[in-house]
Formats: structure tokens, sequence, C-alpha cells
């Protein structure tokens, strides 16, 4: 027959640290009971934690500045490549950017210093710069990728170097 645990006792039948119960009336470690006729004290659940007022505002306030920068970005993006030959027209005038072997030209206005170019013809969808013979000076041809954002265009641009 077994008999319950006596005060000062784990359920193995040995006695707890220093044989005493634990803090204030609680049981100890390793399953203490508190000593016969006291009752162990009874804790209240802690206050709930108070509610997070705004929290969600301020999600809202990161996702409208977040969309603010990138819709900031792609339009600076737009507004740089509206100058690449690309979107050059007969009567704009360009610059070179890069060398003689791999240039990089660029729309600027032609009453400016920086202007070396002038185009005559632009031939969409083709990259036959002989099309440009009897008409100007040189042509350049130029190939646009393919991204997620445009289908990619050649083209010819026909044109005259500016004498200055």
């Amino acid at each position: 027959m077994t008999h319950p645990p006596q005060p000062g006792t784990n359920p193995y039948g040995q006695p707890g640290p220093y044989g005493q119960p634990g803090p204030y009336g609680q049981p100890g470690p390793y399953g203490q009971q508190p000593p016969q006729g006291q009752q162990p004290q009874q804790w209240s659940a802690p206050p709930p934690a108070p509610s997070r007022r705004g929290g969600k505002g301020v999600l809202k306030i990161l996702k409208i500045i977040g969309t603010v920068a990138v819709l900031i970005a792609v339009g600076i993006g737009y507004l740089l490549s509206q100058d690449d030959a690309d979107h050059a027209e007969a009567g704009d005038c360009l610059k070179n950017n890069g060398t003689q072997i791999s240039p990089d030209l660029q729309v600027v206005e032609c009453g400016g210093a920086t202007a070396e170019f002038k185009v005559v013809q632009v031939h969409q969808d083709t990259l036959d710069t002989a099309k440009c013979e009897g008409i100007s000076d040189a042509g350049y041809q130029e190939q646009t990728r393919s991204t997620r954002r445009s289908s990619g265009k050649k083209f010819v641009l026909c044109i005259d170097e500016i004498k200055k």
C-alpha cells in the first residue's frame, strides 16, 4: 500500500533541498508539498498587455512611403532613358558618351557645345546601315535588349557630323 508523500519530500521519497518547502508556502522544487494545515498562496494572473494602438497605422505609412519611393525611382529611370538614341528623331542632335568602337549616343540640345551629330533619318525595325548611303555621313545601328518591360527594338539612325 502506498502512502502520500510527506511534507518536505518529493514523489520519490527523497527530501528536497534543505528539507524545507518552497518560499511563501508554495510547493518547493521536485514536487514538495506545503506543510499540513497551510494553504499555498494563490497568485493572480498578470494584467493583460496594453493594446498596441497605431501598429497597423505605422505599417500603412511604411507601405505608402515604399510605394512612393518605387514610383519615384521608376519615373527617374524613365526620364533618364528618354535621352537615349532609341528615342531620337530626325532633327535631334546627339553626343557620344562612349568610344569610337563602342558608341553610346545620347540626345542633347542642338545649340549646345556638346552636340556632335545631327539625325537626318530614322529607320525602325532594321539594322541595315546601307539605307543611309547617299543620305548622311554615317549610319548608326542599335538593337535594344528585350526585358520584362519592353520588347526590345532595332533601328538605324542616319547621322551627319556637326562641323564646328
